[in-house]
């Protein structure tokens, strides 16, 4: 019996341990990580350095670049698709027609997240 406990008071040490290790996961009470957020939430379609104009693998889907956009303008596209902007009553945002795509990436994100990953591609350039 005491191999027993002694078994499974080291597994659960064991599982506590390896859930603890500093992840930065979008929601989480963390100081915004614009360059991970954007590696893992834009750079699939907009390419590692924001200059990606289509997405790869078909020649229907086309973008402008985004790496050095306005900062202050950028975080106005990214809340109006996340659908915060009161006077859009919380309607998905259809700008350029990518609208329920791009909602879908950013409506995870907080305002403080949607601030960082825009200063982080205004520094793309």
């Amino acid at each position: 019996m005491k191999k027993i406990m002694l078994s499974i008071l080291v597994v659960g040490t064991t599982l506590f341990a390896s859930n603890n290790a500093p992840i930065y996961k979008t929601g989480l009470l963390l100081a915004p990580k614009g360059d991970v957020i954007y590696k893992k939430q834009c750079s699939s379609c907009h390419g590692d350095n924001g200059k990606q104009t289509s997405y790869e693998g078909s020649s229907r889907i086309k973008y402008g670049e985004i790496a050095g956009v306005d900062t202050n303008a950028l975080i106005k596209d990214l809340k109006d698709y996340r659908g915060g902007i009161k006077s859009k009553n919380y309607q998905t945002h259809n700008k350029y027609g990518y609208g329920s795509l791009m909602r879908s990436v950013t409506v995870d994100l907080s305002w403080a997240e949607i601030d960082a990953v825009a200063k982080y591609v205004n520094n793309l350039k």
